[in-house]
């Protein structure tokens, strides 16, 4: 693993949106074959709306996007306290093995401490395996839960 010490981690600004786009894009795109639906003006509002929930940390290579984190806070009900909550790594596959992906995570971790978070919690698909023993390799654990999602018509239905 090559060390790529030309990584600069800097946390969004609304001129970077596009960035934060093409990033998340191509993870979703990359793990589900789906073609997402985020687009510049969604993720400003949603990072930089008058309901924004969401934050980015982006791994800068010169000035080309090589990575980010996006992330959100949380209620961490096992310290009765805010956690965050890490909704999406991704690094470029030209970037990976340069950790990118554990810079960004420090980075994340730094905030946390800095914010007074007292977690980081996320998912991964299972069939990630790689991204699994990268999580494992920087001293995560499974906590042993399963992550459910209803949406689209099911949820429709239930809300009645």
């Amino acid at each position: 693993m090559k060390n790529n010490p030309n990584i600069i981690i800097k946390a969004a600004t609304p001129e970077d949106c596009d960035k934060v786009v093409a990033l998340s894009n191509a993870l979703h795109i990359e793990l589900d074959g789906d073609e997402p639906a985020h687009s510049t003006n969604s993720i400003h509002a949603m990072m930089f709306g008058p309901n924004a929930m969401i934050k980015s940390l982006i791994a800068w290579a010169g000035n080309r996007a090589a990575g980010q984190v996006v992330f959100q806070p949380f209620y961490n009900p096992d310290y009765s306290k805010p956690g965050l909550w890490m909704s999406e790594l991704y690094v470029t596959p030209d970037m990976r093995g340069q950790k990118v992906g554990e810079k960004l995570v420090s980075a994340l971790a730094h905030y946390a401490g800095q914010n007074d978070y007292v977690s980081i919690w996320w998912s991964v698909l299972l069939r990630n395996e790689g991204a699994c023993r990268f999580y494992e390799r920087l001293g995560a654990r499974n906590s042993g839960a399963l992550q459910y999602e209803i949406d689209g018509t099911a949820l429709a239905t239930l809300g009645g």
